[in-house]
């Protein structure tokens, strides 16, 4: 019995020990209580947050920590297929803000404001104005095409006219050192502004092939010319859109921009 009750009282001194060395460890991970002027500076930041976004010392690791306490929820609904997108910001307290932003699209037809654009730009060609005039008038209106570029340029409004059946041709905007050049030819310059694409795509096309072109001599310049009819026209777009996936490499499985 004497043995019995010594062992439980070892037992429950072992235990105590084990508590206590728990106790003390749990105290030890947890952070010092703040003192008075930590904890009004803390109030103070809390009560301008885009002071504290901006301050020099805030790391992008702290802004993010910043986003993580004051957002709950971020829903991002994109209209149809096209370049509008409505952001709605869930906060904390239950304010909720919208913001509408604009995202990169594969071509003109996808802009929600494309048919608005088109009467638009038959309204600017009625009233006699030129494609550089109509380019420059649409831009100041803040209409915006679609992918990287960010303004409009004369031979984007000729390929408008042209999709609304006003007849007009990519060479009246010619290169003014260039003297002559078939019907169907259009400059590395031209065809990337039609197609609204990096000029170093289409030169990307020339050398690998893609496109039909010849070289000719300006002054002491070579330029590349393309030969783009509307049938070859239309087939670049739907490679830019990602409709056709091809290439005259049979080892090449998909094109590269």
């Amino acid at each position: 019995m004497v043995r019995t009750l010594e062992q439980r009282w070892e037992a429950a001194l072992a235990e105590e020990v084990r508590v206590k060395a728990e106790h003390e460890r749990f105290l030890a991970e947890q952070p010092l209580p703040l003192t008075r002027k930590e904890r009004a500076a803390i109030e103070q930041l809390a009560s301008d947050i885009p002071s504290l976004w901006h301050a020099t010392t805030t790391t992008a690791a702290d802004r993010q920590a910043i986003a993580r306490l004051m957002l709950e929820r971020v829903v991002v609904t994109v209209q149809g297929d096209s370049e509008a997108v409505r952001v709605e910001c869930h906060w904390a307290g239950g304010t909720r803000t919208q913001h509408d932003l604009r995202r990169p699209v594969g071509c003109l037809t996808q802009l929600r404001d494309y048919q608005a654009l088109l009467a638009r730009v038959r309204d600017l060609h009625a009233e006699g104005h030129k494609a550089a005039v109509t380019a420059e008038m649409l831009n100041t209106e803040r209409w915006r095409p679609p992918k990287r570029r960010a303004t409009y340029n004369a031979p984007m409004v000729l390929d408008l006219l042209h999709r609304i059946g006003v007849p007009v041709s990519p060479r009246r905007s010619l290169a003014a050192r260039l003297e002559s050049r078939e019907p169907d030819e259009l400059t590395i310059n031209e065809l990337a502004a039609l197609l609204a694409t990096p000029q170093v795509t289409i030169h990307s096309w020339v050398t690998r092939g893609v496109v039909t072109a010849r070289q000719v001599q300006v002054g002491n310049h070579e330029l590349w010319l393309i030969r783009v009819n509307e049938a070859e026209l239309n087939r670049l777009r739907e490679r830019r859109s990602g409709r056709a996936r091809f290439s005259v490499n049979p080892h090449e499985a998909y094109d590269a921009p």
